[in-house]
């Protein structure tokens, strides 16, 4: 959900569905003690949609009854099939732990059916980690991302103000960019009880260095929460 202010008055822009499907799979092709190395590929699939629209703030119309395409931004998808590769490697000491990896977003389309696409992604990232006990671990690392252009134009975008430059996300040149983030994050474990096998993660990614394009919005930071069981 987000929250345009314009002349003092707050408009709200939703978008609900599902965003676009990944699928994918990893080969290990090297392990030798206590490291190891694997190949990932995954696919994304434009299940989300690129059609959403909603009302936005334009001079002389009540915002009630303007309803207008939204930015690319904004979108549940990316429209577009698209490839993601990635390499790792993890080397694994007694309490210790380091590894790198590779990874990126190669769009396989020149553009989606609104005449448009994003930029390809690439992002490489290095962490080490410490194991305090069986059930808990730190983390911490630097991670580098470069995000590419959007290309081609966004049809059916509400535009206005002179020369229709106030809504930003409508121009390609307002896309992507550079970032370097410090990486901190902790793994609880459970190894036994009812909660055995269950892994919480937590991930607190603060930019060090941006280097947008055009006008954009910079990250403050970015904190992941996530859940495993394995089985």
């Amino acid at each position: 959900m987000l929250f345009n202010v314009v002349g003092g008055n707050t408009f709200t822009t939703k978008t609900n569905g599902w965003g676009d499907i990944k699928l994918g799979g990893l080969y290990r092709f090297y392990l030798e003690d206590n490291r190891k190395a694997h190949f990932g590929i995954g696919f994304s699939l434009p299940t989300g949609s690129i059609d959403e629209k909603d009302r936005t703030p334009r001079p002389g119309v009540p915002p009630t009854f303007n309803s207008n395409q939204l930015p690319a931004s904004m979108q549940l998808g990316s429209g577009t099939f698209d490839l993601l590769p990635s390499i790792t490697y993890v080397q694994q000491l007694e309490d210790w732990s380091w590894g790198t990896q590779a990874r990126g977003i190669i769009r396989l389309e020149d553009e989606n059916s609104n005449g448009y696409r994003h930029g390809h992604v690439f992002e490489t990232l290095a962490w080490a980690g410490y194991n305090f006990a069986e059930w808990i671990g730190l983390n911490s690392g630097l991670s580098y991302k470069h995000t590419g252009k959007l290309k081609g134009t966004q049809k059916d975008i509400g535009l206005v103000g002179p020369a229709g430059r106030s809504v930003t996300t409508a121009f390609n040149e307002n896309y992507g960019g550079e970032r370097i983030d410090l990486i901190v994050g902790m793994n609880l474990l459970a190894p036994s009880g009812v909660l055995k096998d269950h892994r919480l993660s937590l991930d607190l990614r603060i930019p060090l260095w941006q280097d947008l394009n055009g006008y954009q919005l910079e990250t403050d930071s970015v904190i992941t929460v996530g859940w495993q069981k394995s089985f």
